[in-house]
């Protein structure tokens, strides 16, 4: 509840206001309820600017466009790559970008139209630059299963949430849609939310919401077929020959939706010992779909990053009580290599 951040005299007034409407329901000719909510509204709303005087103001054309981003694009960024990539499964891209726009709406660090309207501005600054360092004709613009355009879209998307997570807000109003009718115009309604994750939570929070929505799909799409992921126990106790034939298998699913051209799942260190703790895989994506936002993004210092294998393998990982540390995830030529030991 919006409540939880009001206390005191505040506190009692709102939910008077809230929770008691006229005894008969009707609206009081003098003091219409929709004018007590909106007063009640104001009331929570002073009580917490501070909270959101310390969040990302929205994004303006000049800070989308200025003289800093033109010189990030200039010195910083590496060049698009003109490598032979693979054509996307488009359910798959759809997935890839709707579960990192739902995990964000989900952390409620942001309100989501600003988020929208962020996002908007970054893809109309970043899109004609990357173009241009393509050649005409190269990116299909709107066309998610082109790996070139859903490497600057993916881009943009991640650029744009960092943003809100670098500097998230406690509590918002945030433009909701209202059901209407068939031909009625949309409607929305201003909505108070108040965030639940902490601050220093989101960055991880967001990657295993990302990660359980790719697991889950590819469990509904797969589970009951040859391409089914080898099972892990739940409990533990599994082996390093049992995770590593999960972990390809995950692989081998990331390149038959079209994210790479190929894929390679290895073990570069042993635990020594008998269990899994120690164990250090290495994978390895050939030109995969994020190969240049990947690379963008770390660039930049960007957390979290579009590392979609990584936070899939973490999901699957999880599930059989398993843990990860001593993250790293490089870029060499055309390759996304991303390492990892067992905890």
């Amino acid at each position: 509840s919006f409540l939880g951040a009001v206390t005191g005299p505040q506190r009692a007034l709102v939910a008077n206001a809230v929770a008691c409407p006229p005894e008969d329901g009707k609206e009081t000719p003098s003091v219409p309820r929709r004018n007590v909510l909106s007063f009640a509204a104001a009331v929570v709303m002073s009580a917490v600017a501070p909270e959101m005087a310390t969040a990302a103001p929205p994004l303006t054309m000049g800070e989308a466009d200025g003289l800093a981003a033109r010189a990030e694009r200039k010195l910083l960024r590496p060049k698009p790559p003109k490598v032979l990539r693979s054509k996307l499964k488009l359910d798959f891209a759809v997935l890839l970008m709707r579960s990192s726009y739902n995990a964000l709406d989900e952390l409620d660090c942001v309100p989501m139209d600003q988020f929208q309207r962020d996002f908007f501005l970054l893809r109309q600054a970043e899109y004609q630059p990357y173009v241009n360092a393509l050649g005409p004709g190269v990116v299909q613009q709107g066309d998610l299963v082109d790996p070139n355009y859903f490497d600057f879209i993916s881009f943009a998307q991640y650029a744009a949430i960092n943003r809100e997570i670098k500097d998230p807000y406690s509590v918002f109003e945030e433009q909701q849609p209202v059901t209407v009718g068939e031909d009625e115009p949309q409607r929305f309604d201003t909505v108070v939310v108040k965030r639940t994750v902490e601050a220093e939570r989101l960055v991880e929070r967001h990657g295993e919401l990302v990660g359980a929505a790719v697991i889950d799909k590819f469990e509904e799409v797969f589970g009951k077929t040859e391409a089914a992921i080898p099972a892990l126990r739940k409990g533990g106790g599994n082996s390093a020959e049992q995770v590593l034939a999960a972990l390809r298998q995950l692989a081998v699913l990331f390149v038959i939706n079209g994210f790479a051209w190929e894929s390679n799942v290895v073990i570069v260190k042993g635990s020594g010992g008998e269990g899994l703790s120690g164990t250090r895989f290495m994978v390895t994506m050939t030109s995969p779909a994020t190969l240049w936002s990947g690379k963008a993004l770390k660039a930049r210092g960007a957390d979290p990053t579009n590392n979609f294998y990584f936070k899939a393998a973490k999901e699957l990982l999880k599930r059989g009580g398993v843990g990860v540390r001593e993250v790293g995830i490089d870029y060499q030529d055309n390759r996304e290599i991303t390492m990892f030991t067992i905890a």
